[in-house]
């Protein structure tokens, strides 16, 4: 096992809650059309999903007719995720990041231009 997670008596424990000792990993940009972006990364490890309440969620923004968009989705998947309801042709800033109760880490931001209609 590692340090934040043992096996008692075939019962997984959880030592204790710390950081995510980092944010998602491996996270690229797998499909690109005018009107959305997937992202995937690496699944996370047992002491993530088993041991720890979490959540991921995709931070982006862009700007349109000179106006800047920004939001954060909550993603409820394991490894994929499309953002759907972009403009075409714009260029997409995005992260995610994964957070528990005691912190939060990111990804490397990725930036990604949709295509055009």
């Amino acid at each position: 096992m590692n340090d934040y997670v043992s096996v008692i008596g075939g019962l997984t424990v959880c030592a204790f809650i710390i950081d995510p000792v980092h944010g998602p990993q491996t996270v690229n940009v797998v499909d690109v059309r005018a009107r959305q972006l997937t992202i995937q990364w690496e699944t996370f490890g047992y002491a993530v999903t088993r041991c720890h309440s979490y959540n991921l969620t995709v931070q982006y923004q862009y700007v349109f007719n000179q106006q800047e968009f920004s939001a954060e989705e909550l993603i409820q998947t394991s490894s994929h995720y499309t953002l759907r309801g972009l403009r075409p042709f714009v260029e997409v800033r995005l992260r995610l990041v994964l957070a528990n109760p005691e912190g939060s880490k990111e990804s490397e931001e990725i930036v990604k231009q949709t295509e055009e209609d």
